[in-house]
């Protein structure tokens, strides 16, 4: 195993036990830095905090128990990524990882995601960035999965010649004969997403919650994968532009009349 600096962040907060899961089995060959909000951040995707203060202070637990610097952010996960690496590192970063998140980030949630958000600004930092996560509710523990994604990281990591953004997921249950599998992004729904009530005071708020519509997704996806008890692995990209139309078309004026 070579010695690499590895940046762990995360959006469920830096009290998350899937962190230190990470730093637990990280910490005893290479160089482990934290930085994580200070509160939950689910779904915030790549939010990035502007005209409001950020705060950093050092999280003693983690720090105390594994000899890592180990800092929590009063900002999103993105913020984590960006400060520590921009206005905080004095070493260059090999990888980010963002996780382990509780609870999985398959298909279109992957667009809201905070836990794919911390990745992808690691990415566009120039290095290797990976979001981890693990179904809610899930009968794996992150210790688990910290100790069987460790063994595969390196390899992960290899899987090019340049920097990647990986999505890797571990489902609830994995099945006896299970693999790691290249998989294509799936789309993830649901019913009654925005659930209405009352407050106390009789005005109405909605609550996001939902039950999961995973229907119409092919066996390569990483919804299907995922739920037949495999791990998945997607390639991800922060180049959003279609291709297909901008192959040919690209420079070109547009006709319009």
């Amino acid at each position: 195993m070579i010695f690499i600096r590895i940046l762990i962040s995360n959006d469920d907060g830096i009290q998350s036990p899937g962190i230190e899961a990470l730093v637990k089995v990280l910490h005893k060959e290479h160089k482990v830095i934290v930085a994580a909000p200070v509160t939950q951040q689910s779904a915030m995707a790549h939010a990035l905090t502007v005209r409001k203060r950020l705060y950093v202070e050092h999280y003693a637990p983690l720090e105390e128990k594994y000899g890592v610097e180990a800092l929590m952010v009063s900002g999103t996960p993105t913020d984590c990524v960006k400060l520590y690496m921009e206005g905080i590192a004095k070493e260059k970063i090999d990888l980010v990882i963002s996780g382990i998140n509780n609870g999985s980030n398959l298909g279109t949630d992957i667009l809201y995601s905070g836990t794919l958000g911390a990745a992808l600004e690691g990415h566009i930092h120039g290095v290797h960035a990976i979001a981890l996560s693990l179904d809610y509710k899930a009968e794996l523990t992150f210790d688990f999965v910290a100790e069987t994604f460790v063994k595969k990281m390196e390899k992960l990591m290899k899987l090019s010649d340049k920097p990647q953004l990986l999505n890797v997921n571990f489902p609830k249950k994995l099945k006896a004969d299970y693999n790691w599998y290249w998989a294509k992004q799936g789309v993830r729904d649901y019913e009654n997403a925005f659930i209405p009530n009352t407050d106390d005071e009789g005005k109405l708020y909605y609550w996001v919650g939902g039950e999961i519509i995973d229907t119409g997704n092919s066996a390569d996806t990483d919804i299907e994968l995922a739920n037949a008890g495999n791990i998945t692995v997607t390639p991800v990209l922060m180049n959003w532009c279609d291709f297909k139309i901008l192959d040919n078309n690209s420079g070109k004026t547009i006709n319009l009349e």
